[in-house]
């Protein structure tokens, strides 16, 4: 008896490439017997070209339909099978077979009667000679692998036979062994249902083969097997296919004992692969993990039927099918080498910064030169002190422990949140573990070079020329904002001029890889957490970003949430207070800073540059700093203005958009009083907004002196020498004693005070600081005294005083007074147990509060002088139990507390993870192999289209050679960018900007914007 072939085509929506197969199954040298089509709710032309072909049976069925369930639709039309020599040929719309396709899959299960499967090889569509794949397979444990896929085939698989399973389209079996097993499982309704159908055919007693003389065209539509699209949401519906899959698989194939370790273990799986899709830079398939674990773990209705199914047609062990597995060992090595095949067909080879030999290491090195020279007095410091430094805690956990919500030990203490800035400290704390405060000393030392190394780097963005990047980095080191800031002790406002070229070098980025958008991500929140004034201006950008960022949009959404995250407990509190103002003030102590004048601000000047102290210093008449500073500033403006009117002016007027975004920080700043220290007032340091703005500034310089070429030397050369000029004096600050910043003892209380603080951790010293007004500030400062790590803006912005602040204010105003009223319980009951009275500044007034003060400390029998000390004079009282007194409340952060530290423990761990440099995963391996083919085919596929044009439908190819004809009606072209996402009429690809949170570019190469 001859074979008796039922084709069944499935159609969904098919009609751009239903045309082809319809002609090339018209073509077949071994015609079908029977042609039944299946259209599953077809909203184009699909149902009418379908009708037209004239199969002998056309089924109209329901949208909803899969791939399975539309080849048993078809199947229960056609009579039962009688004999296993009649056969089914499953099709879909963008399976079109070559013309010998059906001939040679016959006669391979003709000379084989144990053979119940045969597959052909799957072919790409537009670029024919490549494989879509050919065989399919499992590792040991489930996991589905592609035999061959995404390669040029030159006959090297041909020899390839048995196999573990085929893909479903073009498969061609024995409708005997179909009605056995029951068709495709229900569950599985695009990926691996053609994998476990043939893991059944095999455990049944059958054989599974690979035909290779036999060829069919994929497309990838997605009716059957999974869509191969690279658009987000199809990238994210097929990845949470593929998962669902292989662990509703997983749960069939699961001997009944282990069933329920493997229920058990989903969710634990689902979390552990979430952070692995984070390393793998697949953050988009975090939630089809989860998705997919809940799918398997509470849909066991499906499982049962399909565990039955299973059992009742199984015949063998599954060591019958052991040595048709791939080794884990196998699947790693063809990763790798798709990978490295990948990388360089997406990038060629990769440009390289070049650092060394572009000169950025003798950058670094002079930079470093520099800065030993600056910080000569300083060299040998284990502490600093001065201006805004403090030490920081000396333990890593009790530096940690001032991170998030709970107890504030400031001043009288309270419960409240944390500055973000407690978290950098900590984190810059814990490089110099031995001794978190020596992690200020670090900053100090190497601020030159790492500033430097930072303004080089962003300038890789921007050119490829080193001389450029050298200037770029001596424009940003010598920033006036800058020098300011190391000379007043500003360790908030250093960080922020250090991280915000590496914030620029990320979000340059960011839009190509996650591994950028994630550090960017960190390092926005590291500088809104030491500058909370320039969230606004960042705030903008990243508007700015999203709003430019077309389909990778979601790599530029994200940046906010590391920041958010860490501010979430300090944006509660200041909410409840009304106060949403004072989320801008700066944290650390607070250090009180004159009103600059505009243009000062407009120099780059956030307080005074120096020169007129020098000039009196040394006794030079006649110059005028506020005339010769503009004039030597002017090269710099001049050549950043020009370049909005050179080639690149884009680019450059980005930049000064940045640029004018800090300036108005700065101007905002300064006029923005959230804090007092006692008498004086404590504005916003327009410094950090300046940096923002000189950040802008020097990107424009470098974009401006790119367009010039060979004559940008001497421009740049006079705009760097001028500035050098400038700041001078800020250079020579440490030298000339007027930087406030000075070698520490890692003390901020006498050592009397210390080693009493050594016994009693809480111990209560009473600070009086007499005030320029005649006033006089009174603080408690528990321990050893204040640290960096414990300031907080809730306090130093909180103006109101509570009951114990007044009650702490009458006690010290009784202190300071002759008035002979015992104040013994009032100290006691504060848990004070030393006084400090600070030396008077140079105001009269403050020496009359001092004299008075002491005059009436001294006077009080309660208490006993110690001396003078190099913090001021200092007095005990008698035994005091300051834990009595003033306990710390137990479990202070509460519920509230613990619930933020764990959503910023989430999203920042989360964020770092990703940001790690590791690379691509798998999946977008997979999908670069296969959109590099598809692009490398698109330049010919543009060619072969134009001459369809020129010969109004004769195709001829690039040799001459006659019948390379395309089938009628197709369009490569339009095939080819459909499936790339490409605007045919703008040319832009969107496939490979996935949203969707897939890396398609694991190394992303540094490159050149103006060579771009």
């Amino acid at each position: 008896m001859q074979p008796r072939v039922t084709a069944i085509l499935v159609a969904r929506n098919g009609a751009k490439h239903l045309e082809r197969t319809l002609k090339a199954l018209s073509l077949q040298t071994r015609k079908p017997d029977i042609v039944i089509t299946v259209d599953c709710g077809s909203s184009d032309a699909t149902a009418k070209m379908l009708a037209e072909f004239g199969p002998a049976q056309f089924i109209a069925a329901d949208a909803d339909l899969n791939f399975g369930q539309a080849i048993n639709a078809a199947v229960q039309v056609t009579p039962l099978p009688t004999h296993d020599r009649e056969l089914l040929w499953l099709l879909a719309q963008d399976s079109a077979p070559e013309p010998t396709a059906l001939e040679v899959l016959v006669d391979a299960l003709e000379i084989a009667p144990s053979v119940a499967v045969a597959g052909p090889k799957v072919m790409e569509w537009i670029a024919g000679e490549y494989i879509h794949n050919f065989g399919e397979s499992m590792t040991p444990l489930g996991a589905t692998v592609t035999l061959v896929e995404s390669e040029l085939d030159q006959g090297q698989h041909d020899g390839l036979s048995d196999v573990l399973a085929v893909s479903a389209g073009g498969m061609l079996v024995r409708h005997t062994v179909w009605e056995q097993l029951g068709g495709f499982d229900p569950a599985l309704p695009t990926v691996d249902d053609s994998l476990d159908f043939c893991v059944r055919v095999r455990l049944a007693g059958y054989r599974v083969s690979v035909v290779p003389g036999a060829r069919v065209a994929s497309a990838g539509d997605g009716v059957a097997g999974p869509n191969q699209s690279s658009r987000g949401r199809l990238r994210r519906r097929r990845v949470r296919a593929e998962r669902s899959a292989q662990l509703h698989r997983r749960l069939v194939y699961a001997p009944a004992g282990a069933l329920v370790v493997h229920w058990l273990s989903l969710l634990p799986l689902a979390f552990m692969r979430s952070l692995g899709q984070l390393l793998r830079k697949e953050p988009g398939a975090i939630v089809g993990e989860f998705s997919a674990a809940f799918g398997a773990a509470f849909n066991g209705m499906r499982v049962g039927n399909a565990r039955r199914s299973f059992a009742k047609t199984r015949t063998l062990g599954w060591d019958a099918i052991s040595t048709l597995r791939v080794p884990s060992a196998e699947v790693r090595r063809r990763y790798s080498l798709k990978r490295e095949a990948s990388l360089f067909g997406l990038h060629g080879e990769r440009p390289e910064i070049r650092f060394f030999s572009g000169g950025g290491a003798w950058t670094m090195f002079a930079a470093a030169v520099v800065g030993i020279i600056m910080m000569v007095p300083l060299l040998g410091a284990d502490t600093l002190t001065g201006g805004g430094l403090l030490p920081l805690s000396p333990s890593l956990p009790e530096l940690w422990a001032s991170v998030g919500y709970g107890w504030r030990d400031l001043g009288l203490g309270f419960v409240g949140a944390a500055d973000p800035f407690a978290a950098v400290v900590a984190v810059l704390g814990s490089i110099a573990f031995w001794s978190p405060s020596f992690a200020l000393v670090l900053v100090y030392a190497l601020a030159f070079p790492l500033a430097a190394v930072g303004a080089w780097m962003a300038a890789t963005r921007l050119t490829d020329r080193g001389s450029l990047r050298a200037l770029a980095a001596a424009l940003w080191v010598l920033a006036p904002t800058f020098l300011i800031a190391l000379a007043d002790g500003r360790p908030a406002a250093i960080l922020v001029h250090l991280l915000l070229p590496w914030l620029f070098f990320a979000w340059f980025a960011a839009a190509r890889t996650w591994s950028a958008s994630a550090s960017a991500a960190l390092l926005f929140a590291a500088v809104v957490a030491c500058a909370p004034s320039l969230a606004p201006a960042l705030f903008m950008v990243w508007l700015l970003s999203v709003a430019l960022a077309g389909r990778r949009v979601m790599r530029f959404i994200g940046i906010l949430l590391p920041a958010l995250a860490l501010a979430l407990p300090l944006l509660a509190d200041q909410g409840l207070r009304g106060s949403w103002l004072n989320l801008v003030a700066d944290p650390g102590l607070p250090l009180p800073s004159g009103h600059a004048p505009t243009l000062q601000l407009l120099l780059g000047l956030p307080g005074t540059d120096g020169w007129a102290g020098v000039l009196d210093r040394f006794g030079v008449v006649g110059l005028d700093p506020q005339l010769f500073v503009p004039i030597l500033l002017a090269p710099l403006a001049v050549i950043a203005l020009l370049a909005l009117l050179l080639p690149g002016a884009r680019l450059a007027s980005g930049a000064w958009v940045v640029a004018l975004l800090g300036f108005g920080t700065a101007l905002a700043a300064n006029s923005l009083v959230l804090a007092a220290f006692g008498a004086a007032p404590v504005r916003v340091w327009s410094g950090s907004g300046l940096s923002l703005y000189w950040l802008g500034l020097v990107g424009a310089l470098v974009i401006g002196l790119r367009s010039l070429h060979r004559f940008a030397s001497a421009p740049g050369v006079v705009a760097a020498l001028a500035l050098a000029v400038v700041v001078l004096p800020l250079v020579a600050a440490l030298h000339l004693g007027t930087a406030a910043v000075r070698e520490g003892t890692g003390q901020t209380q006498p050592a009397f005070v210390a080693a009493e603080a050594q016994i009693d951790p809480r111990v209560g010293t009473l600070q009086l600081v007499p005030q320029a007004d005649g006033g006089l500030l009174a603080s408690i400062e528990r321990g050893a005294g204040a640290t960096l790590n414990q300031q907080s803006t809730l306090d130093s912005t909180d103006q109101t005083l509570s009951a114990r602040e007044k009650a702490l204010a009458e006690l010290a105003g009784n202190l300071a007074s002759r008035s002979g009223l015992d104040t013994s319980a009032d100290l006691a009951e504060f848990g004070i147990r030393f006084i400090v009275l600070q030396p008077a500044g140079s105001s009269v007034e403050a020496a009359d509060t001092a004299l008075r003060t002491e005059t009436a400390l001294d006077g009080n029998a309660a208490l006993a002088p110690v001396g003078d000390t190099e913090f001021g004079r200092l007095w005990q009282f008698g035994e005091t139990d300051a834990a009595a007194s003033t306990p710390v409340p137990a479990q202070a952060g509460g519920v509230f507390g613990l619930v933020t530290l764990l959503i910023a423990l989430a999203v920042v761990g989360s964020t770092v993870l990703l940001s790690l440099p590791i690379g691509a995963g798998r999946e977008a391996v997979r999908q670069a192999n296969r959109d590099a083919i598809r692009r490398a085919a698109r330049a010919d596929a543009k060619q072969k289209s134009k001459r369809v044009r020129r010969t109004k439908g004769a195709v001829a190819s690039s040799d001459g050679d006659e019948g390379l004809e395309p089938p009628v009606g197709t369009d490569l072209e339009a095939d080819l960018e459909a499936d790339l996402g490409i605007d045919r009429e703008t040319g832009v690809g969107t496939a490979l900007e996935s949203d969707d949170g897939f890396s398609d570019d694991a190394a992303e190469p540094v490159e050149d914007t103006h060579a771009r």
